[in-house]
């Protein structure tokens, strides 16, 4: 007896064998694959998405007659077992994701913005739900690191700044100054979050560092442009000046922190000195154009730096594992990939960002669901109690900090 019917079954071969297909179009760097091929591993991951209870996920997996292992590509290629169905859909999400960045690329290289930023919002989004399934994965010894739930998490973070970034220098091009001055701030933002999330590797640490120095040198920067451009009263030429200096302070900044990195960090790879003298190539030519004295650091925390707008929302997995539906009664509706295409384009076109109170609604739904998880991880006794207090701790205390933002905001 098989658990999947001979036709599901068939189903699931060929669509395992389309994503293999991506995959080797992804490693050579190919456009041989389109979103409708994306969706075919959505199609995929849902199949695969059921609440298997008690089943034995090795024998299932090898009645379906896929590939039996992951290749880590963080650890020389190493082979990973797969006894887990909710790993395999982990898997495949990740390369979705991964798709949908490729097809960022290209849809950026072309100057189609709109579509290059909708493309990685839909990346961070398949990356978050990877990151909920290899959560999920409780019959998996072993997990390496691409598809840890922790580094899934990580990248889902990345590809936000990058479609942050998308965001801010179609404004940039389109000559929204003072707008493109405003996401170039929350950019900022956005690269301090992740250099804070977790302890970085050196490397990354720096660079995350010298781009957030960078980012809000170049909002500063927009901001004294915007104000010489479209003033129509007399303009403040102190007030301008003073951003233009901050501006030479953040740039400045990211300079050193990139020079720090060629003298003191040995590991660098031939293609990260090459990104790094592009960068100081850059920051140098822009000091050059634009010479300023140098204020102390007194003055300088004095001048305000421009307003951060995060055009791009926090994302939450579209859908979860059925298995977590099943044990949690916490029944997320799936989002309708059409409508939140359509949904996410006006909102850019329209320049709306998510609202304080809307941030705080996504967030806490997030909390409300890693709590009762870690409910039904203790009542099955998935998880030793000691951490289980730990963790319940750290999260009602956030979901405290939710509400009371939440009632603060009501009464404003």
């Amino acid at each position: 007896m098989t658990f999947f019917t001979n036709e599901i079954m068939q189903r699931i071969r060929y669509l395992h064998y389309k994503i293999k297909k991506i995959e080797e179009a992804l490693e050579k760097e190919e456009e041989s694959f389109s979103l409708d091929d994306l969706n075919l591993v959505l199609d995929y991951t849902k199949i695969l998405n059921i609440n298997y209870q008690s089943e034995e996920h090795i024998k299932i997996l090898k009645d379906l007659d896929i590939t039996p292992n992951f290749l880590e590509p963080l650890d020389n290629n190493k082979e990973i077992k797969i006894r887990d169905l909710m790993f395999e859909c982990a898997r495949t999400l990740w390369v979705m994701a991964r798709g949908y960045s490729h097809i960022s690329e290209k849809f950026e290289d072309g100057e189609d913005w709109e579509d290059a930023i909708i493309a990685m919002v839909e990346c961070s989004k398949m990356y978050k739900t990877a990151a909920y399934f290899s959560a999920a994965s409780i019959n998996q010894t072993e997990l390496g690191v691409t598809l840890s739930s922790e580094n899934l998490e990580l990248n889902s973070e990345e590809a936000r700044i990058l479609a942050q970034s998308i965001a801010a220098l179609k404004e940039e091009n389109s000559y929204n100054t003072y707008f493109a001055s405003k996401l170039y701030s929350g950019l900022s933002s956005l690269s301090k979050r992740l250099f804070y999330l977790k302890k970085h590797e050196e490397k990354k640490k720096q660079q995350l560092r010298a781009q957030f120095h960078f980012d809000m040198g170049k909002a500063c920067n927009l901001k004294a442009q915007a104000s010489l451009e479209s003033s129509i009263t007399n303009i403040n030429k102190d007030k301008v000046r003073k951003l233009q200096q901050k501006a030479n302070f953040y740039y400045d900044k990211s300079k050193e922190i990139w020079k720090e990195m060629l003298q003191e960090l040995s590991d660098l790879s031939s293609e990260e000195k090459s990104n790094i003298d592009g960068n100081l190539a850059i920051v140098t030519d822009i000091l050059k154009e634009n010479p300023m004295d140098i204020l102390n650091y007194d003055e300088i925390k004095r001048i305000q730096d421009p307003e951060p707008i995060i055009i791009i929302p926090e994302n939450l997995a579209p859908f979860v594992p059925k298995s977590t539906i099943y044990l949690t009664k916490f029944v997320p509706k799936d989002l309708n990939i059409k409508r939140f295409k359509s949904f996410q384009k006006r909102k850019l076109e329209q320049k709306i960002p998510y609202s304080r109170r809307e941030r705080l609604i996504d967030k806490k739904a997030g909390i409300v669901r890693t709590i009762n998880e870690l409910k039904v991880l203790k009542d099955n006794k998935e998880i030793e109690v000691e951490k289980w207090a730990e963790l319940m701790e750290k999260y009602s205390t956030k979901l405290k900090m939710c509400d009371t933002a939440l009632e603060k905001l009501a009464k404003m």
